[in-house]
């Protein structure tokens, strides 16, 4: 399966934010959470309950919606895929190190590494809706 090199690159770009992604949305729920309902207005626009409000922030925002998703992705992948899987995803997009590296880390010829890193990246792919499987 041919994935276009932008998507294949976007994905990547994901992989590599995945601790990033993880810790914002976190960071975004708290504040939402824990923010003061009480606002000095002489209107209040809106739903009136608090809670309500708080929570169609958190079921609607964009950010949360695609931070979310991403995260589902590459959960699913992990879940799915061998631990040579999750070790190329440790070693390459959470700790940064060049491929190069990465498959001397894991015993690994250049095409091995290549190819599984392709795999991985098209199943989280796949699973973000962004890759066709047909």
């Amino acid at each position: 399966m041919k994935i276009d090199n932008s998507v294949f690159r976007y994905i990547e770009h994901e992989l590599y934010n995945y601790d990033k992604t993880k810790k914002d949305l976190e960071l975004y729920r708290e504040n939402v959470l824990e923010s003061t309902p009480f606002k000095e207005v002489s209107v209040q626009a809106g739903l009136g309950d608090p809670t309500a409000s708080k929570a169609v922030k958190l079921s609607s925002s964009a950010f949360v919606i695609n931070a979310e998703n991403v995260l589902y992705a590459v959960d699913k992948a992990l879940a799915v895929l061998g631990d040579r899987y999750r070790d190329i995803f440790k070693y390459k997009y959470q700790l940064g190190w060049p491929w190069q590296e990465v498959a001397v880390e894991l015993d690994l010829s250049d095409r091995t590494f290549f190819r599984l890193r392709r795999e991985f990246v098209t199943l989280v792919g796949q699973y973000m809706g962004l890759v066709d499987v047909g």
